[in-house]
């Protein structure tokens, strides 16, 4: 059996931020990723995907600052 998750987290992407290339601070509960980066103020929700190269994170083509 698997139970949700309803512990948050939070995590940085080193150059995450896909506007102003900032650290991105993401923070993922049970609803999914949400990112705002605190430097230029863009909103998005991440896309994380395990590949076998290791994590790829992609983002959401309609998000806005």
């Amino acid at each position: 059996m698997t139970g949700i998750a309803t512990e948050t987290r939070e995590y940085t992407l080193p150059e995450g931020c896909p506007v102003c290339e900032a650290d991105l601070p993401v923070r993922v509960t049970a609803r999914g990723p949400n990112a705002v980066c605190t430097h230029c103020g863009w909103m998005g929700r991440p896309l994380i995907t395990v590949t076998h190269q290791g994590l790829r994170v992609s983002y959401d083509d309609g998000a806005q600052a």
